[in-house]
């Protein structure tokens, strides 16, 4: 009877140890990047290889997919994504060129109301019928709000047992640096575009010891056609975009028939990293000095002041390729 008992005994914990098993293995949960791709691509390609119980959901604002499954699940997920081909996004980068800023350690004294946009319709993508890009209509403000610019000071005054008196002052300066020129360029990420820098260099003679040294020698005279352009680079990386900045400077002879001469300063290299959505600053380019940076950008006054390169980043995801391009 007990033999007859410990018989059954086990045939029924052996029924029960797989399930044991694969519980124990459990689920977990990990953020995997998909470069801002739309369901509609990430589906094909992680639905097939999870395991019955896995799901995922996507983080719009992150450019990724939250995955909840098996660490084996997970694992395969990780590897089909990194084989497949999704598309890229696109970056819309706003750039604004500021030169004569005051020294960053110095105050402003004077203020005024200024109207500031807060709020902008969204930029359209004209797509034709071949399903290339055949334009861009740039987002424009909405609604504005009026800010004061200048020095607001305030002061608190407490009196001390002693007699003594504690002064608090605060003061704090704002100060305005333009307005960015909304819709300067959509760029697809890991492509490589260019953006003009408004107005030609003042002093052509400034830059011929650096277009000369790049290779190229060409004659720089008071005539000479000298006009800047920053060569752009956007990489995305789980909701960061880094980009990659390179001064440019063309070169038109007048009364040539040479065609325009363009120089990279690949010298002056500087990446950026700004947030989706944000907006970074650089105070010109890494390795260059003031001087080259005011006149780059091109400052009124070259000799005084400062100067910075102001990028908002969007990023917008891409289409998804239509199923029969899909390998």
């Amino acid at each position: 009877m007990s033999g007859s008992f410990f018989r059954t005994g086990c045939a029924a914990l052996l029924a029960w140890l797989p399930l044991v098993v694969i519980h124990a293995q459990g689920t977990m949960k990990k953020e995997i990047d998909v470069a801002f791709a739309p369901i509609e691509a990430v589906k094909p390609v992680v639905g097939p290889v999870l395991s019955p119980q896995g799901k995922f959901v996507m983080l719009p604002n992150k450019g990724a997919i939250l995955v909840i499954d098996t660490p084996a699940g997970i694992l395969a997920a990780e590897q089909a994504i990194a084989a497949a081909d999704l598309p890229e996004p696109e970056v819309a980068l706003d750039f604004q060129f500021v030169t004569g800023l005051p020294v960053r350690k110095s105050s402003i004294t004077m203020g005024q109301e200024v109207p500031f946009p807060v709020a902008f319709a969204p930029p359209t993508i004209i797509v034709g019928g071949n399903g290339m890009v055949t334009g861009v209509v740039p987002a424009t403000p909405t609604k504005f709000q009026t800010r004061n610019i200048g020095v607001t000071s305030e002061s608190t005054g407490t009196l001390n047992p002693d007699g003594s008196v504690t002064l608090d002052i605060h003061t704090e300066a704002t100060e305005f640096e333009g307005f960015i020129q909304y819709g300067s360029g959509v760029f697809p990420s890991g492509t490589v575009g260019a953006v003009a820098v408004p107005g030609q260099a003042a002093d052509p003679l400034f830059f011929a010891p650096f277009i000369n040294t790049g290779g190229v020698a060409l004659p720089i005279i008071a005539t000479t056609r000298v006009t800047t352009s920053v060569v752009v680079r956007p990489r995305v990386q789980s909701g960061v975009v880094d980009l990659d900045l390179m001064p440019r400077v063309e070169v038109k002879l007048e009364g040539s028939e040479m065609e325009p001469q363009q120089i990279d300063l690949k010298q002056f290299h500087t990446v950026m990293s700004v947030q989706n959505g944000q907006v970074g600053r650089v105070h010109g380019f890494t390795g260059a000095d003031e001087e080259f940076n005011r006149r780059f950008l091109g400052a009124k006054d070259p000799a005084t002041g400062e100067s910075a390169i102001v990028v908002k980043v969007a990023i917008r995801p891409a289409a998804a390729k239509p199923a029969e391009a899909r390998p």
